[in-house]
């Protein structure tokens, strides 16, 4: 279809989208960053249920610290931990080792750097690596309660600035992924492609809600996710 009679047979369908399309980027955030961090990667953010996900915490200051602390938090209806391991950490004494609970969803956590690890200028490096199994379809936010990094200054303050929330996107096995630009993040990006498929001939590889439909409700629900 040309795009002249493409945009004028859905001129009514766009521009009661366009709107739509425009709060959300004026509703959206960015994330603020601090100088010394507690943060959460993993290799991908989208995962099917009964998938086990490596999640490692990290920390990384630009002042010197010789102690971290905090409570990493889970949806334990959504996420259960499998195990954890502490063969790269940064930590060289566990004052409290990593104590799990899938029954509230936590690990509690505090230990020093004392060793190999000591800098005066700032640290970088893994504190442990959560391996978690995803239970459910659902969206699970894990992020870290009550987080401290205490100055190597004589003064223990806690010098933490910011710490970081990951969020995994759980899906049924064969569901499409989420991420519809697949650049490994989820963003309005990804609902404007949505978006633009609506008007499309169907394509299971869009069809979010798995109901035989790539329309509005799919829209929707990527929205609801964001």
């Amino acid at each position: 279809m040309k795009p002249k009679l493409f945009f004028r047979s859905h001129k009514k369908k766009i521009v009661a989208g366009a709107p739509i399309i425009f709060l959300l980027l004026l509703g959206s955030t960015g994330i603020l960053a601090g100088g010394n961090t507690l943060t959460f990667t993993t290799d991908s953010i989208f995962v099917s249920t009964n998938d086990e996900v490596p999640v490692m915490l990290n920390l990384s200051t630009k002042t010197a610290i010789n102690a971290v602390g905090g409570t990493v938090t889970f949806p334990p209806d959504l996420l259960s931990s499998d195990s954890l391991s502490r063969t790269t950490s940064i930590i060289d004494l566990w004052s409290e080792e990593p104590v799990t609970s899938n029954d509230t969803g936590t690990v509690r956590f505090s230990g020093g750097i004392i060793g190999p690890h000591v800098s005066s200028t700032g640290n970088h490096g893994s504190i442990f690596t959560l391996n978690l199994r995803a239970l459910k379809e659902g969206r699970a936010a894990i992020r870290v309660k009550d987080g401290e990094l205490l100055a190597n200054d004589g003064s223990g303050a806690n010098q933490i600035s910011s710490t970081g929330m990951l969020t995994l996107y759980i899906r049924a096995p064969g569901r499409p992924s989420p991420d519809i630009n697949g650049d490994g993040e989820l963003s309005l990006a990804d609902v404007n492609s949505l978006y633009i498929k609506t008007f499309r001939a169907y394509d299971a590889h869009y069809d979010i809600n798995g109901d035989g439909k790539v329309d509005w409700t799919d829209v929707r629900s990527l929205i609801s996710l964001l």
